[in-house]
């Protein structure tokens, strides 16, 4: 057995050659490799190839074994469960090595120590340190000189898994210099970075020469080493940290081999910086309405906690627009504020302009922050200012016209409805058994009310719904306590909730009409109509399984509403309403379980008894919150599926349903659901009563299916092969005729080669009959402009089918998808149908190439929404997309859309 030596040297004991050797060999890679991050490239350099072959060769000699992932420390100091602490190196703490920080390993097959002070470890030398090893034939050391040389396969791996390896480096502890010859880096994400020499000029300045950086496989063809997807190379990087500034001589991208950028000169924030200011990536586009659009960001880094983004778009045909993205990040939280303005008129998608010039801007501003571990707040501050000059509204498409995206991401507590933004401020208390929030809040609608123009033909100028029509909520408060210990076998909680909605208008010749809130209608025709209201609650729910089996438990949900009505008319009319509510019930369920051969199955009959008072009617309570619902499986066994306060649902109930389940040892799963819910009589909070054609006969339209003594049929399915093949079925059925009134069905295949999603969705709720007499309904408030509106819906309705309020019927097919039918070569696909107008809205087809540092996609687009068709028709693009790892964004995956 071969004998080796070992040493261990402490902190301050070691020659800093040596120390300086280890950090060298590990950190040389600092200057390129995060060259990896920038738009530059290298020149055809000589010792390409032979940079290419070492790596590989060094690489296959090499096994490199990741660490154990490290749990993550950085939760709050609040959180239940103690963070595991990670292991920290200090002076005195060792690391998962052992080694203290500061102390070093040696350890060679053969240590010699001559009498001038030169010390040479010989075979298999290692040398460790901080959590770094670096490894090689023969590493000398002379303490007189400070010169320290690791030569002969040297290899230096770090904690991250990356490895670097070189033919020799050199330390000059009294120059404070180093070089690397022929060195390559292997990073944890397989990137590579090459260079013929590395040097360490002075403690501040780097230098590499001829240096080249793919995160490319390389592979071999023919005994030769074929050229990556992509590469960057450069015949000099210069790193200084004293002006934290990267420099860059002859840069080159190559495709291929093949270059395709050269910039004889550049420069890039020092990659050891969190972030640094400079320009980013542009955005570049041209279409109709703005010509050629060239944005060009600027990321000014204020500090290493806050940035600004000025970014300013020059368009071609339309003046510019200046952007602004500034982010900070503070102890408690972190605040988002974008924001920007031009001054132009209005132009359509066609690039025709209309109007006047004015200023048009926009801010789109959140923050969330936490006061301490139970207490935070947040805020939401959303407007556009795109003025028409028009009564009948301000322009709907600002953010179309631009381009901006993200406009109407949901931030903050409250959610709101597409194309609209909001103002809110939350104030929230959060504990194991209580909370407590306010809010604030008030609406700006970007929702199409029609078009300017619209008697021209064209769909040129869309104008929004007016948002006086959109309440203020000043403020709504929740509160809910529970005891910590179950009281009489169940849960008990107590509820305090109280809001205030302020309109400025509600009109009855368009937008949101009193009745529409089940509102009376005031004599003057329009009206504030603010609503006050607090309401106490108690609920108390069992939870018991019985000896056999029976899982059973009784509840009782308490309530009181107080509601103050002001402002019914300009005379200001004010009513007050109190009522009584409550619930009392029973949940029981019997799930039973068999074991078969090949399979198990489990059905569960699941019933919900539920009885109330009659409900108290008032021709003054609006519905406000119980607007609109889904009846679904969600709240089949809800004892108040209405989802806010205003609707209680009264008389005697029972919901009915019965699970079942079937899981085959082949992996295969079966799941699904049906019931529905039976009533002593109809609940008419649920029904809309429709008058046709002005007469007093009318009949019940019931959206939610929920409102007949016996209501629809609820069914649900889902199955999962666990071999990449699953399915869901969402279904609702007319309870008198059996008729599909809603459904949803989805397919997701997920093979080697193919992933695609099919989904189905249809609402059949409005029978032929309704349509035609809602449409052609009208009441005693109706006006000539009511009266033309709804002709016109009609008309159109005849002529294709197509409605445009709530419960209209639609039916949309939609696809994503991709398939790969060789290795690189693809195609995929997102594509929605709606197959009652018989026309595609926005959807895409692409040929995609992939290899495993690279993916290119030619795209078709098609848009035929309503803000992006240009007179009338669908527009079309044709647009190349390009990523390259660690240069762009990933391109968009296809997951289960459900």
């Amino acid at each position: 057995m071969t004998k080796r030596y070992s040493y261990k040297l402490e902190a301050g004991r070691i020659g800093a050659g040596v120390i300086t050797l280890i950090a060298m060999g590990a950190g040389c890679s600092h200057a390129m490799a995060q060259s990896q991050a920038q738009d530059g490239g290298s020149t055809g350099m000589t010792g390409t190839q032979f940079a290419f072959e070492l790596a590989l060769a060094q690489v296959a000699a090499t096994e490199i074994t990741p660490p154990m992932p490290v749990v993550d420390e950085t939760r709050p100091p609040y959180a239940n469960a103690k963070p595991i602490p990670k292991v920290i190196r200090t002076e005195t703490t060792p690391g998962t090595d052992g080694l203290t920080r500061g102390t070093s390993y040696l350890e060679a097959d053969q240590v010699i120590n001559s009498d001038d002070d030169v010390t040479t470890a010989v075979g298999s030398v290692e040398l460790r340190q901080n959590g770094r090893t670096i490894r090689a034939d023969k590493v000398i050391s002379n303490s007189v000189t400070g010169v320290t040389t690791a030569q002969g396969h040297t290899q230096t791996l770090n904690e991250d898994g990356s490895v670097q390896f070189s033919d020799k480096i050199t330390y000059d502890d009294n120059m404070q210099s180093g070089y690397s010859e022929n060195f390559a880096s292997i990073g944890r994400d397989n990137s590579k970075v090459f260079a013929r020499r590395l040097e360490q000029i002075s403690p501040d300045i780097n230098r590499l020469t001829n240096v080249i950086y793919t995160p490319c496989a390389l592979c071999v063809k023919n005994g030769k080493t074929q050229d990556p997807t992509w590469s960057i190379e450069a015949s000099q990087i210069t790193q200084r940290k004293d002006k934290k500034m990267v420099f860059y001589n002859n840069a080159v991208v190559k495709l291929k081999g093949v270059p395709v950028l050269y910039a004889p000169y550049l420069w890039t924030p020092d990659p050891e910086l969190e972030r640094a200011s400079g320009f980013l990536p542009p955005k570049i586009s041209a279409d109709e309405k703005r010509g050629f659009s060239y944005e060009q960001p600027y990321l000014w880094s204020i500090s290493p906690y806050q940035y600004l983004i000025v970014s300013p778009q020059l368009n071609a045909s339309v003046n510019p627009l200046l952007n602004l993205d500034y982010m900070r990040r503070f102890y408690s939280g972190t605040l988002h504020v974008r924001g920007g303005f031009t001054n132009e008129t209005f132009f359509d998608n066609d690039g025709n302009r209309h109007g006047v010039s004015a200023t048009r801007e926009y801010l789109l501003a959140n923050g969330a922050f936490k006061i301490n571990k139970d207490w935070r707040w947040n805020f939401t501050a959303q407007h556009v200012k795109d003025e028409s000059g028009d009564p009948k509204g301000d322009y709907a498409n600002f953010f179309e016209r631009y381009g901006i995206d993200g406009a109407f991401d949901q931030v903050g507590d409250l959610s709101v409805d597409s194309r609209q933004l909001i103002n809110q401020f939350n104030v929230t208390r959060q504990v194991s058994n209580a909370y407590f929030a306010v809010t604030l809040a008030n609406f700006q609608s970007l929702q199409v009310g029609g078009y300017l123009d619209s008697a021209s033909g064209t769909s040129l100028q869309p104008y929004a719904i007016t948002s006086d029509f959109f309440p203020t909520i000043a403020p709504q408060i929740e509160a809910y306590w529970s005891p910590k210990s179950r009281i009489l076998g169940g849960q008990l909680t107590l509820s305090a909730n109280a809001i205030g909605i302020y309109h400025k208008r509600l009109g009855n010749v368009s937008g949101l009409r009193a009745i529409d809130i089940g509102a009376p209608v005031a004599s003057d025709g329009t009206t504030g109509y603010d609503t006050n209201r607090v309401s106490a609650g108690l609920n108390w729910t069992g939870d018991m399984t019985s000896r056999n089996g029976v899982k059973w438990g009784p509840f009782l949900d308490v309530r009181h509403d107080y509601y103050q009505i002001t402002d019914l008319d300009t005379t200001g009319t004010a009513y007050d309403v109190s009522r009584d509510l409550a619930t009392a019930g029973l949940n029981i369920s019997y799930p039973m379980y068999r074991r078969f051969k090949s399979f198990t199955a489990i059905i569960e009959p699941v019933a919900q008894f539920a009885v109330s008072p009659d409900t108290q009617e008032s021709p003054y309570l609006p519905t406000e919150d119980s607007q609109s619902f889904e009846f679904d499986e969600t709240t089949l066994f809800s004892f108040n599926k209405s989802p806010g306060f205003d609707i209680y649902e009264a008389g005697s109930r029972a919901s009915l349903g019965l699970r079942g389940e079937l899981r085959f040892n082949s992996g295969l799963q079966v799941d699904g659901l049906i019931g529905r819910v039976l009533r002593n009589e109809a609940e008419s909070q649920f029904l809309q009563i429709v008058k046709p054609n002005g007469s007093t006969a009318s009949y019940a339209y019931d959206p939610s299916g929920l409102g007949r003594e016996k209501s629809d049929w609820i069914a649900t399915g889902s199955f999962d092969t666990h071999t990449g093949l699953n399915g869901y079925t969402r279904l609702r059925f007319d309870s008198e005729t059996g008729r599909l009134s809603q459904g949803e069905y989805g397919l997701t295949a997920i093979r080697q080669n193919t992933t695609a999603t099919l989904r189905y969705i249809v609402n059949n709720v409005l029978t032929p009959n309704q349509i035609t007499s809602y449409y052609a309904a009208s009441d005693i408030t109706d006006t000539t402009e009511r009266a033309v509106e709804r002709a016109a819906r009609l008309a159109e309705l005849a002529s294709n089918g197509k409605l445009k309020t709530f419960g209209d019927n639609y039916r949309n097919l939609q696809l994503y998808g991709q398939h790969f039918f060789t290795q690189h070569w693809g195609i995929g696909a997102r594509l929605d149908r709606d197959l009652v107008s018989d026309s595609w809205r926005k959807s895409t087809i692409s040929l995609i190439y992939k290899d495993d540092c690279s993916w290119f996609e030619l795209v078709y687009q098609q848009n035929n929404s309503q803000l992006t068709a240009r007179n009338g028709k669908a527009s079309s693009s044709i647009f190349f997309r390009l990523n390259l790892t660690t240069l762009g964004t990933s391109p968009a995956k296809v997951n289960d859309v459900r």
